[in-house]
Order: C-alpha cells, then structure tokens, then sequence
C-alpha cells in the first residue's frame, strides 16, 4: 500500500490546510506523527527503517535520545540513561530475530548492551526540562548520532572518558554511534532534544559549522524530524503532549 493510500484520510483530518503544496503537507504529517491512525504510522515507520521495528519487552536499556555526544575519528560519543521496561528498535537485516532485543536479553553475561528507544520522560509537556528541537530541511547541514543499536560498555559507568568534564554519573553509561550528516536544501530535517524553554541559540546544533563529524565536536543524538512522536505511538499507542522548539 502508498503512503499517499494510507495516509490519505489523515492528511485530509489533520493537515487539508496544507494542501496541495506537498512540501507543507509533509512538514504538517511530521508534526502530527503522534495523531496518525495506525496504518499509516505504520507505512511511514516502514519507508524510514525498511523493516518493521521491535518492540523489546521488560528490560534494561540505553536510552540515548535526549543524550549530548563528542566525536572522535568519526564516531559519537553520548553519555545515556540506562532505563528498564519496554522499548522499541530496529530488528537485524534479515529481519528473523529479535534484533537488539536479543542482545539486551543477555546483558549480564556480555557486560554490555545497545541503546533503544522509548519516550524520554524530561519532553513530556508539563513534567521536564527538555524539548524536541527541529532541524528544518532547508538548514540541517549539521551532524547527529544514529544511535539505535548503539554499542553500550557498562564499565564507563561512574568512570572519567574522555570528552566528558566530570565522571559519568550513575544510571548513565557510555554509547557508541554513528555520525549523520544533515543535508542542507532536503526535506524532511531532524529533531535533537535540548532545554526547555526554549533557546534559540541551541538551534546552531543543526549547522554545520557547529555540528560537525571533526573529532572534538559536539553533536547531539538525532532522529528524522516525525520519528519522536512516530516511535512513541508505535511503542505504547499514544503520545503525550510534549515540548517543542522551532526555528
């Protein structure tokens, strides 16, 4: 099925102002990730990950969503939670097993685990300090971390690493994950969390003079702009209202 066939009565509920320009219409579907019947969450999830995610049941995770990162030979660094419950991922290529999931199953004998996702609690309207920051399309150039099945080590927790000015507190261990880079002039962007109220100077996380893959810089983990509410349906069925910044 098209996205365009399983979204239709969506676009036209939530985003008919926006028509026809597609462009706003994509940038209104992107807002609304959090309001979309499940059909067509599910095909726009499907075109941004190939395969369906995971879901990982009753665990202990890295959450890095709301994590900041150093660079180092092209590889970010990002100090994040560890979390248990339920969380979602992407499955291995072939698609056969439980993916990460698999993987965090057996923490304790391998002494390490992969970062997944859930809501981050400090987004949530009315209960944190944080919010969802949208790179836009025309000017995310930048660099994030992909950090979904980020490679966690749990003796970095409490530990001094190096790019980090104080040791890592407990509860927070050490990922590593890919460098993105942003594509100035494309469409959609990317979200990064940062504080809330809103600053606007933490938008210069979305340039590439900031954010940068040189080793030394700071970047912030990333995802494209729609998939932070997209996720949240897909894991729990509905998303709270949450903190936002834009540009």
């Amino acid at each position: 099925m098209t996205t365009v066939k399983a979204c239709a009565g969506d676009i036209w509920r939530l985003c008919s102002d926006a028509m026809p320009d597609p462009d706003r219409v994509k940038t209104c579907v992107q807002s609304k990730m959090g309001q979309l019947s499940k059909g067509c969450l599910n095909n726009l999830l499907d075109k941004m990950a190939g395969p369906s995610f995971k879901i990982c049941k009753n665990q202990t995770y890295a959450l890095c969503a709301a994590a900041r990162c150093n660079v180092y030979d092209g590889v970010a660094y990002c100090e994040c939670e560890v979390k248990h419950g339920d969380s979602i991922s992407l499955p291995f290529a072939d698609n056969k097993s439980g993916g990460f999931c698999e993987v965090n199953a057996a923490d304790a004998d391998n002494k390490y685990m992969v970062s997944t996702y859930s809501l981050p609690d400090r987004i949530i309207a009315g209960k944190g300090d944080s919010a969802v920051y949208t790179c836009a399309g025309g000017d995310s150039a930048g660099a994030y971390a992909q950090c979904d099945g980020g490679l966690c080590f749990e003796r970095t927790g409490g530990t001094t690493f190096p790019g980090f000015d104080k040791p890592v507190p407990k509860g927070q261990i050490i990922c590593s994950c890919p460098v993105t880079k942003g594509s100035a002039g494309s469409a959609p962007g990317y979200q990064i969390m940062g504080p809330y109220s809103c600053e606007k100077s933490f938008f210069q996380y979305c340039s590439s003079s900031v954010a940068t893959t040189k080793t030394g810089s700071t970047i912030y983990v990333g995802v494209p702009a729609g998939a932070v509410q997209g996720l949240a349906a897909a894991l729990d069925g509905k998303v709270p209202p949450i903190n936002e910044c834009s540009q």
